[in-house]
């Protein structure tokens, strides 16, 4: 299951470091029990400031969430840019994507948050004909399965 093609742009708005839903990118249900693939990818776009007398910094982080808690492990760095005083402002976007394997139970949820690095400029997470931030889950394994 995946989520669809979406079109957004969720600027991160809380404090430095501080994880947010991006409700924008639909919560997957685990249908069935069981050990899942799951797959996720992010856009991200930090824009720093023109120049200023100071060393700036901006960047995204993102992880999953299942049933509102971050898993541990599944962050992510998506972009991240630093300049030096006098440095000229300028806008970058990259995209992430990170992969691992987690059990799950009928009926848990998992969606994108995400964290902005550093105090300058904005960061953002966005989906679109250039880029899409999405999620991917496929079952691999039936609840309690163990290896022969």
């Amino acid at each position: 299951m995946q989520t669809a093609a979406l079109n957004f742009n969720h600027s991160l708005t809380g404090a430095v470091r501080a994880w947010e839903a991006v409700p924008e990118v639909p919560l997957l249900t685990i249908p069935r029990g069981g050990v899942w693939e799951v797959n996720y990818q992010v856009r991200g776009v930090a824009l720093l400031p023109a120049p200023g007398a100071a060393n700036t910094d901006t960047g995204v982080v993102a992880g999953l969430y299942k049933n509102g808690a971050l898993v541990p492990g599944t962050e992510a760095m998506v972009i991240y840019h630093s300049e030096l005083a006098g440095d000229q402002g300028k806008q970058i976007q990259a995209t992430a994507s990170r992969q691992f394997m987690h059990r799950f139970a009928a009926g848990d949820t998992v969606g994108l948050g995400a964290s902005r690095l550093g105090a300058f400029g904005t960061a953002s997470v966005v989906s679109n004909g250039d880029g899409r931030t999405y999620i991917s889950a496929h079952w691999v394994a039936p609840e309690g399965d163990t290896p022969a």
